[in-house]
């Protein structure tokens, strides 16, 4: 084929993996100005709010420029069904603003779209370079994890605290966001890196401190949501190997294998020991205050706790389910529908005493959102919602259980329970780092189980098509 006739020919409609080769044999200074930009948003996830609004601002903007040479690639997302799950859902959201009773923060809410189908508009078609991705993702982790040693060590001398940090909550440490969607990005990190340990050997052991630092910056967030559910995720990855966890290898490849298997175990093991030795006192101090606001909870209606007031919010959530199934309370009413409950007396079991001080702790306890984001969709767009967010899941899971393309080695299903996991114990799809990470694990389960593509430009030297996993490869 020559070169004219590469840039005119057109891959076939249900080749993906051929319109990104196309794209970068068009543009190809800017599908590489595209791939740093999507680096750079995935780099600054945990690292603040602000840079992370900005970067990916810049990014979105830049694949809008270049959708003269992405359009066909982008068409093919579009016409994905969990992406008209995703716009469903933002319409159905826009029009729950009616019925809203603080349409304010209802706008708020919404807003968190801009991290969706924006998102995967820049990041799908440049996502074959999902090595780079990830390798970015686990540096930012890495970033906010020496933050937030830093905070451990030196306290209020150290100069880099997130202002939520404060007094309130002792022995978590957020780093530069909030400590839940510092564990959330983590949790992506964790589930992803394992794999690279040998699938890249070159890059094992950075792969490997990575990957502690990962643990490290995990633990040290205190969000016992979060630690259940990379725990959740971890236990899936476990799961699913037959022989061991860096997978079976060939015959004449297993006395290296197995050496590889106990070097990477062993020095797993004594890190683990380490990180229990070091962190033991602060994990065990967040489970027993874990206990003791439950208990509070359901025997004296306590709710002033921490996992007691979410334990309340599960409670109104399913009032507010029963009272609106169908409308919700409407984007941004969640608090003042969850008073009202409160107010009226429903949707808990009252100790009255009479004391005042039990009638301040019983209406303690509310919370802006329901801390889950199965509850939010139930509570606050009710049982259509409801149907459209579990529909996204379903979708993303199935796709996770699809054969995966030669060549690929990323942990699809462990990291979509992971996320699921998440994504249960609290609201991170109002969080900005929280949506766009579930973005980025989305783009890399669906472009695994591409079919890989006849179409290939001449002169593609690309990463991915050396290691015979993505553009341009036609396998058997």
């Amino acid at each position: 084929m020559t070169t004219s006739a590469a840039k005119t020919a057109r891959p076939a409609p249900d080749d993906v993996l051929g319109m990104m080769a196309r794209a970068r044999w068009r543009d190809p200074l800017g599908d590489k100005v595209q791939v740093v930009l999507v680096a750079a948003t995935l780099f600054m996830l945990p690292l603040g709010t602000a840079p992370l609004a900005i970067m990916s601002s810049i990014a979105i903007g830049y694949a809008l420029l270049r959708l003269w040479v992405i359009g066909p690639a982008v068409g093919y997302l579009i016409r994905l069904p969990i992406v008209w799950v995703l716009l469903a859902t933002l319409v159905w959201t826009l029009l729950s603003l009616n019925w809203s009773a603080d349409r304010s923060q209802g706008w708020d809410e919404a807003a968190i779209f801009r991290f969706q189908i924006p998102v995967l508009i820049a990041l799908w078609p440049v996502v074959d370079r999902w090595r780079i991705y990830l390798w970015a993702l686990a540096a930012g982790v890495a970033g906010a994890a020496l933050v937030q040693m830093g905070q451990w060590a030196l306290g209020d001398s150290w100069p880099l605290f997130f202002w939520w940090h404060a007094e309130r909550i002792p022995g978590r440490y957020p780093g530069l966001v909030h400590p839940n969607s510092t564990a959330v990005v983590a949790i992506a990190s964790i589930l992803l890196l394992p794999r690279q340990f040998v699938e890249q050997r070159r890059h094992w052991l950075a792969a490997m401190v990575l990957w502690v630092l990962g643990w490290v910056g995990l633990v040290l967030t205190g969000s016992r949501g979060g630690w259940i559910a990379a725990i959740a995720g971890l236990l899936a990855s476990i799961a699913r190997m037959r022989l061991a966890w860096i997978g079976i290898r060939r015959a004449h490849e297993k006395r290296r294998s197995w050496r590889a298997e106990w070097i990477v175990g062993g020095t797993l093991l004594v890190i683990g020991l380490v990180l229990i030795v070091t962190f033991g006192p602060q994990v065990a101090a967040r489970v027993r205050s874990a206990a003791t606001d439950l208990q509070a909870a359901i025997n004296n209606d306590d709710y002033s706790g921490d996992v007691a007031a979410r334990w309340r919010q599960l409670d109104i959530s399913f009032t507010l389910a029963r009272e609106h199934p169908f409308t919700g309370v409407g984007a941004g009413g969640y608090l003042e529908a969850a008073r009202k409950v409160v107010a009226a007396g429903r949707g808990e079991t009252t100790h009255n005493s009479g004391n005042t001080q039990q009638a301040k702790r019983q209406s303690g306890g509310l919370l802006t959102h329901p801390h889950s984001a199965l509850l939010y969709h139930l509570a606050v767009l009710g049982w259509p919602g409801l149907f459209l967010y579990l529909a996204f899941w379903v979708l993303l899971a199935r796709e996770a259980l699809r054969p995966r393309r030669r060549g690929m080695s990323l942990n699809r299903l462990p990291l979509v329970i992971g996320l699921f996991v998440a994504f249960l114990v609290d609201s991170h799809n109002l969080s900005a780092p929280g949506t766009l990470v579930l973005m980025f694990m989305m783009t890399l389960v669906f472009y695994e189980t591409r079919p890989s593509s006849p179409w290939l430009p001449p002169g593609d030297t690309t990463p991915d098509s050396r290691n015979n996993e993505c553009v341009g490869m036609n396998h058997a």
